[in-house]
C-alpha cells in the first residue's frame, strides 16, 4: 500500500468485514467486484483512488465511512479520544443519556471552530445545512419532552 488512505481503507474494509460478518467473496459480491480484484485491493496489489473510495463509501454506507474515519485516526497518530464523555447536554436527548461518542465529540469540535471562526460563508451554510435537515430527523433522535 502505498498511501495512509489506501492503508486505512483497507483496514476499514476488514473491520467492516467483521462486523458484518462476512468473508471477502460476499464482500465482493456486495461490491459486485470479482473476488480476486477485491483480494488484490485487500493485499495492496491494486490501487484504491478516490473513485474507487467514494464508492466503497457510497455502496458500503455510513458504518464503512465510520470504521473508515477511524482507521485514519489510529493511522495517522491522532490521539484516540476516551470512548465516550459525558456530554453538558440536557439528560432529555434520547439516544446516549447525554453521552457523546468519539465521533459526536469529534464533528462538535469542528462545528464549534466554525461557528466561533471568522468565516461568515462557512457558518451561514452550516447554519442553513443544520435548518435544513432539523425537520427531517429520525424519531430516534427527536427530543423529549417532560
Amino acid at each position: 500500500m502505498n498511501t495512509l488512505m489506501e492503508r486505512a481503507i483497507v483496514e476499514a474494509l476488514f473491520a467492516y468485514m467483521e462486523k458484518k460478518g462476512i468473508n471477502q467473496n460476499g464482500l465482493a459480491q456486495m461490491l459486485g467486484w470479482a473476488p480476486s480484484d477485491l483480494n488484490d485491493t485487500l493485499k495492496g496489489r491494486k490501487g484504491i483512488g478516490k473513485n474507487r473510495q467514494t464508492f466503497l463509501e457510497d455502496r458500503l454506507g455510513e458504518l464503512f465511512r465510520d470504521e473508515l474515519l477511524l482507521k485514519i485516526n489510529e493511522i495517522s497518530g491522532v490521539k484516540k479520544m476516551q470512548t465516550s464523555r459525558i456530554a453538558e447536554f440536557p439528560s432529555k436527548y434520547k439516544a446516549g443519556k447525554g453521552v457523546i461518542t468519539d465521533l459526536e465529540q469529534k464533528y462538535i469540535e469542528k462545528l464549534l471552530a466554525i461557528f466561533r471562526g471568522i468565516n461568515q460563508q462557512a457558518k451561514l451554510a452550516v447554519k442553513s445545512t443544520i435548518d435544513a435537515l432539523y425537520p427531517h430527523r429520525k424519531d430516534k433522535n427527536e427530543i423529549e419532552t417532560s
